[in-house]
């Protein structure tokens, strides 16, 4: 998770993965919530998947609550062969 829109959600949830996880926390926290994000709920950031040649790992973030959302601002990060 990159932003959050913060009337929904709360900063804890930047910089989680989407899994069954994920998605049995969203349900329980508000069934309302699209588990996709469709409707501006939440944004996302992939950092790796079978079709990418190297992965990005994030190494400094910050977490910023700007225009109603929470912000996961990546500051440092690295591009890795996997």
């Amino acid at each position: 998770m990159l932003s959050v829109k913060a009337d929904l959600l709360g900063k804890e949830w930047l910089g989680r993965k989407i899994n069954e996880n994920f998605i049995r926390d969203l349900k329980n926290h508000n069934p309302s919530i699209d588990p996709c994000g469709e409707n501006g709920e939440f944004h996302t950031f992939v950092t790796d998947g079978p079709l990418f040649k190297n992965k990005i790992k994030v190494i400094e973030s910050e977490m910023v609550l700007r225009g109603g959302y929470w912000f996961l601002e990546i500051s440092k990060f690295n591009v890795e062969k996997k």
